[in-house]
């Protein structure tokens, strides 16, 4: 079976500054797969490159069988790769509420063959489904700004999923967050998973997380790939214990 996300011999420059390095892995569906590595490895630019913002100088990126060479980061997402952003990309003057039916929008927009009228309603009625989801719904109106930091974590990621992505990558989606609120996101992520089939590639700080919710792990360590394979390998590995976990090994 072909894997959902396959990226091949990647090589991404700035300026002569070597971010990523001949990197390669794939992705199969349904899998919580993690992107690791030092200050500096490379893992957001990766994400870039998955999602459309940056274009390597080499190598290739196929997404559900498809060459996603060429494709916009808008035209990426229509094919239901989804993203949230290490620093919070929501609409604060909106409400909660706004902020998650702008992703229900993307799926219920595209193909247009509902009516307008009857699109927004399936829109409005998917968002207020997802926040409820999400435990979101006390907090449906309220300007987004206005609610605590784990909060408007949540409504980003609500909003991701609301777009019904085949693949979601999320970058760093627990820094900041509480262990109390860590808890509640992995609750809601492997729900995710289970119940709308949704793919998860993340990057991520927090070990602990990465070690007991992922059943794959990258290695980056300057745009290098150190390792690949199963999360309890990347603990015996010497390259990556020197590299990344140091002392945390």
């Amino acid at each position: 079976m072909e894997p959902l996300l396959s990226v091949e011999h990647v090589t991404l420059r700035f300026k002569g500054v070597l971010a990523l390095a001949d990197v390669s892995f794939q992705v199969p569906a349904g899998a919580f797969y993690a992107i690791i590595g030092p200050n500096g490895a490379g893992k957001t630019s990766l994400l870039n490159v998955l999602s459309g913002l940056y274009r390597p100088q080499q190598g290739h990126v196929r997404f559900d069988g498809r060459d996603l060479d060429g494709h916009s980061p808008q035209a990426r997402t229509r094919l239901g790769l989804g993203r949230t952003f290490q620093n919070l990309e929501i609409f604060r003057g909106m409400t909660a509420l706004e902020n998650v039916k702008l992703g229900a929008d993307l799926r219920f927009g595209y193909p247009a063959l509902l009516p307008r009228a009857r699109r927004e309603q399936a829109a409005r009625a998917w968002a207020e489904e997802v926040m409820d989801y999400l435990h979101l719904a006390p907090y449906r109106n309220v300007p987004a700004g206005m609610l605590p930091y784990g909060l408007q974590k949540r409504v980003e990621v609500a909003r991701a999923l609301a777009g019904r992505p085949k693949l979601l990558l999320l970058d760093e989606p627990m820094a900041g967050l509480a262990l109390e609120e860590k808890q509640d996101l992995a609750r809601y992520l492997l729900d995710a998973r289970r119940e709308w089939g949704v793919t998860l590639v993340w990057v991520e700080h927090d070990l602990r997380a990465v070690m007991e919710l992922s059943d794959g792990v990258l290695v980056l360590s300057y745009g290098e790939v150190l390792y690949e394979g199963e999360p309890a390998g990347a603990r015996e590995n010497p390259r990556v214990v020197e590299a990344y976990l140091g002392a945390e090994a």
